[in-house]
Parts: C-alpha cells; sequence; structure tokens
C-alpha cells in the first residue's frame, strides 16, 4: 500500500530474522524466517496482487490503469492474460466459503458520492473472473474517496467456519499511523468490528494471512511509507486466534521497496509470495512491478517466553515406560532414556 501512485522495478534480496513471539502470547517456538526472491520476470506491471492456485498455474488478480486484471502464471513464470467479463474492484481478494461458493472482497468506489467502501460480492463463477452485485460489508468500512493509507482488505475462513476480513485503517492520517482492524462474520456479507487494532504502529498494512489454524495463524505484511527509513519492507507475524498479533519481524530490507504481498503455502513451511516492488528512493511517479519469491521457515529450537523483555526456555516433561518401569524425563527438549519409549 502507498499514499501515491504506484509501478515497479524488480532485484534480488535475502533476509533472514528471528521470530519470536510477544508476552501477550503463550510460548511458541523460535523459528528463523527466510525470504529468497526468484530470479525471474514475470512481466507484469502493477500493485496490490491476490494469488491463488489454479490447476498447474498461479492465477494473479492485480489493479492496473484499465482495472483489476487477471493473469495465469506458471510455475516457470511465464504469465498469461485471463478474460475478465466484468469490472472488478481494486485490492481484490477472494475465498471460498463453507457452502462451497466462492466470494470476491475489494475496495469499490462511488465517485458520484464521493466515497470508496470495503465490499464484497458472489463470484459469478467458481474462477471468479466476473462478480455480482456488491454490498457494503459494514458502515464503519465506508469512507470519504480523499482518506489515503485505508483499504487493502484480507478477507481468511476462521477455523470455526466464520469469515474475518482485516482492513488497514488511519484514524488520524500522518506518518506511519497506519493500524490493521479486523472485522467478523457468520454469512461472509455482513460483518461486525472486533474490537481493539490486530496490529498498530505503521508496521500493519498489506495484511495477508498465510495459516489460520486453530492456534496457529501467520501473516505477512508490510510497513506503511512513512515509517523507518521510507522504503517499504516486509514483515512476518504469528497469533494464536487471528486477533493478538505478535511484533512483526521484518524479512526484506532497504534495496527495493517491497509491499503488498499475497501467497499460499506450497509444502510444509514453506510459501510462494507476490509483491509489489520499485525502486528505493525514487521521488515522484514510480513503477511498481510484481515479484515473485519464497518464505521459508528455516529452523524451530526450544520453546521461548518472553518475560520482562528477557527469553527463558520453556521446560517441558514426557513420560518413558520400558517393561513395567516408568520414568519421567523434564527438560527444555526432552528425549527418552536407552530402551525407554515414550508413552
Amino acid at each position: 500500500m502507498v499514499k501515491f501512485r504506484k509501478s515497479l522495478f524488480v532485484s534480488v534480496a535475502l533476509a533472514t530474522l528471528l521470530a519470536t513471539v510477544i508476552s501477550t502470547q503463550p510460548a511458541h517456538a523460535v523459528v528463523e524466517w527466510a525470504l529468497a526472491e526468484d530470479a525471474l520476470s514475470l512481466g507484469i506491471t502493477g500493485v496490490s496482487p491476490h494469488v491463488e492456485r489454479t490447476g498447474n498455474a498461479d492465477r494473479l488478480w492485480y489493479p492496473s490503469l484499465a482495472g483489476t486484471i487477471v493473469s495465469d502464471c506458471t510455475d516457470a513464470g511465464a504469465c498469461a492474460s485471463v478474460p475478465v467479463t466484468g469490472r472488478l474492484g481494486s485490492d481484490f481478494t477472494a475465498i471460498t466459503l463453507p457452502n462451497g461458493t466462492r466470494r470476491a472482497y475489494f475496495v469499490e468506489i462511488s465517485p458520484n458520492a464521493g466515497t470508496k467502501s470495503v465490499s464484497s460480492a458472489a463470484c459469478s463463477t467458481a474462477a471468479c473472473t466476473a462478480v455480482g452485485t456488491s454490498t457494503v460489508a459494514a458502515a464503519e468500512l465506508v469512507v470519504s474517496q480523499n482518506v489515503k493509507a485505508w483499504g487493502v482488505p484480507d478477507a481468511v475462513l476462521t477455523p470455526d467456519g466464520k469469515v474475518r476480513l482485516y482492513v488497514v485503517e488511519s484514524p488520524v492520517e500522518g506518518n506511519c499511523t497506519e493500524k490493521l482492524a479486523s472485522y467478523i462474520s457468520s454469512d461472509g456479507i455482513t460483518f461486525t468490528k472486533e474490537a481493539g487494532w490486530r496490529l498498530e504502529n505503521g508496521i500493519s498494512v498489506d495484511p495477508e494471512i498465510l495459516r489460520a489454524k486453530t492456534g496457529e495463524w501467520l501473516m505477512v505484511l508490510a510497513d506503511g511509507p512513512g515509517c523507518g527509513d521510507r522504503v517499504q519492507k516486509l514483515y512476518m507475524s504469528t497469533s494464536n486466534d487471528g486477533l493478538t498479533w505478535a511484533t512483526p519481524q521484518k524479512i526484506s530490507g532497504s534495496d527495493l521497496r517491497r509491499l503488498d504481498p499475497t501467497g499460499y503455502e506450497v509444502s510444509t513451511n514453506v510459501f510462494r509470495i507476490y509483491y509489489a516492488t520499485a525502486v528505493a528512493g525514487a521521488l515522484g511517479d514510480v513503477t511498481y512491478t510484481i515479484k515473485r519469491g519464497t518464505i521459508s521457515i528455516k529452523q524451530s529450537s526450544a520453546e521461548v517466553a518472553i518475560t520482562g523483555g528477557k527469553k527463558t526456555t520453556t521446560k517441558t516433561t514426557i513420560t518413558c515406560i520400558k517393561g513395567k518401569t516408568t520414568k519421567k524425563v523434564t527438560g527444555v527438549n526432552p528425549t527418552c532414556p536407552s530402551g525407554f519409549k515414550k508413552k
């Protein structure tokens, strides 16, 4: 998400980090995340992509001067246009509801009213290259057309079958003031705002939920264009419930602007992502290009709890048996003695 006109460029970067969970959450495993950019050119100029795996290709929806368009990209990075049979809103995302129907979520502009909204519509087909009549998601999700740093919705199906909609909001406009709100719905159409903020202080824009499982949520996101050195970067965050999130951990550098991530899990703890990039430090209109990369969880070690800013290892106890003999072993990563088996 940017507060000015977008377009793009490309380069290769590698960044690693240690992701830990803040004290407001239970102990989590310490993991090392890494972003590796693919050395290929998709030939796509645009921003705010949404990706879904369709057959043997990645289907991308992304805004352009002609409106949101669709392309299918092979694993080799060759992208071909997909016909769109109706106008799609910007910052497009779509999900499959528990009843099997498809629904799209997007930012819709109403020029006559001078407003914009986060709205949704039923997909006309499973491919979702056209949608039906739109419905505003919630009364709070209608703002002036002039409001900046707002919108960029991401919809996700929760483990209990509800739909949660994450939306970037700016209660006070300024540098690095964006906040991440969430809205919940039982039918995927009418939403209610959830109390509090999911993330604050600007490192809270362009959310993309990569995993939403009971006790195990994962998000990739970006910071606002006014944060830090003002070169937007990608971050990772974890949560137990999709509401309370760990402090975002940076996974990209300042050699390029990187924002608007979208992705999916290709294998255990390996995620393919697409995102917008542009030259760092460029002034005025810049060209943004959609780039592809991989986020991987490289290692997992002992569980760590964060207390008062200090890390403390969390010990666990296991029960080991050998015939009629039972032993309990306590430690950070306890293992059974030779000849014993874990019960």
